[in-house]
Protein backbone atom coordinates (compact mmCIF):
# COMPACT_ATOMS: atom_id res chain seq x y z
CA UNK A 1 0.00 0.00 0.00
CA UNK A 2 1.73 3.24 -0.99
CA UNK A 3 -0.07 6.23 0.73
CA UNK A 4 -1.18 9.09 -1.10
CA UNK A 5 0.40 12.16 1.27
CA UNK A 6 -0.26 14.99 -1.29
CA UNK A 7 -3.23 16.53 0.12
CA UNK A 8 -1.11 17.72 2.43
CA UNK A 9 -0.76 21.31 2.28
CA UNK A 10 0.27 24.74 3.96
CA UNK A 11 -3.41 25.25 4.18
CA UNK A 12 -4.73 21.66 5.25
CA UNK A 13 -3.27 22.88 8.17
CA UNK A 14 -5.40 25.94 9.02
CA UNK A 15 -8.41 23.11 8.91
CA UNK A 16 -8.59 21.98 12.71
CA UNK A 17 -5.66 22.34 15.11
CA UNK A 18 -5.57 18.40 16.15
CA UNK A 19 -6.08 16.17 13.02
CA UNK A 20 -5.59 12.42 14.13
CA UNK A 21 -5.37 10.13 10.93
CA UNK A 22 -5.11 6.51 9.34
CA UNK A 23 -3.87 4.26 6.29
CA UNK A 24 -4.83 1.13 7.21
CA UNK A 25 -3.20 0.27 10.17
CA UNK A 26 -0.46 3.26 9.97
CA UNK A 27 -1.62 5.68 12.18
CA UNK A 28 -0.47 9.44 12.13
CA UNK A 29 -1.85 12.76 14.52
CA UNK A 30 -0.77 16.44 13.57
CA UNK A 31 -0.93 19.26 15.72
CA UNK A 32 -0.49 22.85 14.86
CA UNK A 33 0.49 25.90 16.53
CA UNK A 34 0.55 29.80 15.69
CA UNK A 35 -0.41 30.98 12.41
CA UNK A 36 1.53 30.58 8.67
CA UNK A 37 3.67 33.81 8.45
CA UNK A 38 4.57 33.73 12.18
CA UNK A 39 7.97 33.17 13.66
CA UNK A 40 6.89 30.49 15.76
CA UNK A 41 4.29 28.58 13.42
CA UNK A 42 5.22 24.99 12.93
CA UNK A 43 3.41 21.40 12.93
CA UNK A 44 4.45 18.81 15.14
CA UNK A 45 3.49 15.12 13.43
CA UNK A 46 3.53 11.42 15.41
CA UNK A 47 3.15 8.16 14.27
CA UNK A 48 2.20 5.39 16.11
CA UNK A 49 1.34 1.90 16.55
CA UNK A 50 -2.62 1.13 15.63
CA UNK A 51 -3.93 1.85 18.61
CA UNK A 52 -5.77 4.89 19.94
CA UNK A 53 -3.21 8.06 20.55
CA UNK A 54 -3.37 7.67 23.98
CA UNK A 55 -2.69 4.85 24.77
CA UNK A 56 0.20 4.27 21.90
CA UNK A 57 4.08 3.30 22.88
CA UNK A 58 5.62 3.47 19.71
CA UNK A 59 5.35 6.55 19.36
CA UNK A 60 8.14 8.69 16.90
CA UNK A 61 7.58 12.69 16.53
CA UNK A 62 8.81 15.06 14.72
CA UNK A 63 8.35 18.76 14.23
CA UNK A 64 8.54 21.15 11.03
CA UNK A 65 8.39 24.77 9.91
CA UNK A 66 4.50 25.84 9.02
CA UNK A 67 5.90 26.84 5.38
CA UNK A 68 5.45 24.76 2.06
CA UNK A 69 9.21 23.84 2.41
CA UNK A 70 8.04 22.33 5.25
CA UNK A 71 5.10 21.00 4.62
CA UNK A 72 7.16 19.10 1.87
CA UNK A 73 9.74 17.78 4.46
CA UNK A 74 6.57 16.63 6.98
CA UNK A 75 5.04 14.64 3.85
CA UNK A 76 8.97 13.02 2.97
CA UNK A 77 9.32 11.79 6.77
CA UNK A 78 5.24 10.27 6.96
CA UNK A 79 6.30 8.60 3.76
CA UNK A 80 9.46 7.42 5.11
CA UNK A 81 8.05 6.54 8.60
CA UNK A 82 5.07 4.56 6.77
CA UNK A 83 7.67 2.40 4.58
CA UNK A 84 9.41 1.19 7.83
CA UNK A 85 6.66 0.48 9.74
CA UNK A 86 4.12 -0.65 7.20
CA UNK A 87 0.15 -0.13 6.69
CA UNK A 88 -1.96 -2.75 6.38
CA UNK A 89 -5.37 -2.31 5.31
CA UNK A 90 -7.69 -1.54 8.53
CA UNK A 91 -9.87 -4.99 9.28
CA UNK A 92 -12.18 -5.94 12.05
CA UNK A 93 -11.34 -9.47 13.65
CA UNK A 94 -14.86 -10.98 13.99
CA UNK A 95 -13.87 -14.46 16.16
CA UNK A 96 -13.66 -17.79 14.62
CA UNK A 97 -12.90 -15.90 10.97
CA UNK A 98 -9.24 -15.57 9.99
Amino acid sequence: MEPDFDFLSVSFFTKAKVYPGSVGTFRYRFERFSWPGKEDAHIQVWVYENICFEQAQQVETETFPWTPDGVRALRAWLETKVRERGAEPYRVPFPGHP
